[in-house]
């Protein structure tokens, strides 16, 4: 008997994205600004985060511009665009998927994980500090990373989870818009020092500490994407490593 593909879940930016779309259709004029983020926040029940991966969204889809120093405004009243064509989940969203998780995963490793274990992370962040030192991306190491600590948990389904995240992240349209204006040498150093921090607990087999270090790296990553995707960041900066990721 055959049955149908499950239909791909709706995406929180999205659905978002569709109602500042009919919204902008019903009442705005081309030219018009957009309320401020929070207000829209609050007018939909949701998030900041989110309304800011809907604007993205629609800036991207040609509705929206955003202005530094001025807001974000309408440029088309034509058809609601096509956002769900954008690949990924809202980085957001990825990442608040990843904070309920990856923690936990730190906290299990800091007890199980074997020696062994401790010299694959010891090895990635030698790579990752190499490939910095190297002006680089520290992305294969980084991955590589975060995947030997949910392998030390000895769960398949937590393996398959994280390296299914570190895929959503890498492949959201919104993430690479966000990161094309990101100066990425100036967080560098912040996301070597989480990793150290997590590895440190790791090896000193402290879950608590290991859950801590975690979470602060994901709040970082948080931090500084909020910060890189505000209108006078995506208005104003120029791409400096369009291939430049943060985990």
């Amino acid at each position: 008997m055959l049955h149908d593909p499950p239909s791909r879940p709706e995406r929180s930016f999205e659905i978002v994205a569709r109602r500042i779309a009919a919204m902008i259709q019903a009442s705005y004029r081309i030219g018009q600004r957009l309320p401020a983020e929070r207000d829209l926040a609050k007018t939909f029940g949701v998030s900041r985060p989110t309304v800011r991966e809907a604007i993205l969204s629609l800036a991207m889809a040609g509705m929206l511009k955003v202005r530094s120093n001025s807001g974000v405004y309408v440029i088309s009243r034509q058809e609601a665009p096509d956002v769900h064509v954008l690949e990924g989940f809202g980085p957001f969203e990825n990442l608040e998927a990843r904070q309920l998780i990856e923690p936990q995963i730190a906290a299990i490793a800091a007890q199980r994980a074997s020696e062994a274990t401790l010299a694959q992370l010891a090895e990635a962040l030698a790579m990752m500090r190499w490939e910095h030192s190297q002006g680089r991306e520290a992305d294969t190491s980084d991955h590589r990373f975060h995947m030997v600590l949910a392998e030390s948990t000895g769960n398949g389904a937590l393996v398959s989870i994280s390296d299914s995240l570190w895929r959503a992240q890498t492949e959201s349209g919104i993430w690479q818009e966000i990161h094309n204006h990101m100066q990425m040498e100036d967080y560098r150093p912040m996301w070597l020092r989480d990793h150290e921090a997590i590895f440190q607990a790791v090896q000193a087999r402290s879950a608590r500490k290991a859950s801590h270090a975690m979470t602060r790296h994901l709040n970082n990553i948080r931090d500084a994407l909020m910060v890189a995707s505000k209108a006078k960041s995506m208005a104003t900066t120029k791409p400096a490593n369009p291939r430049g990721k943060i985990r």
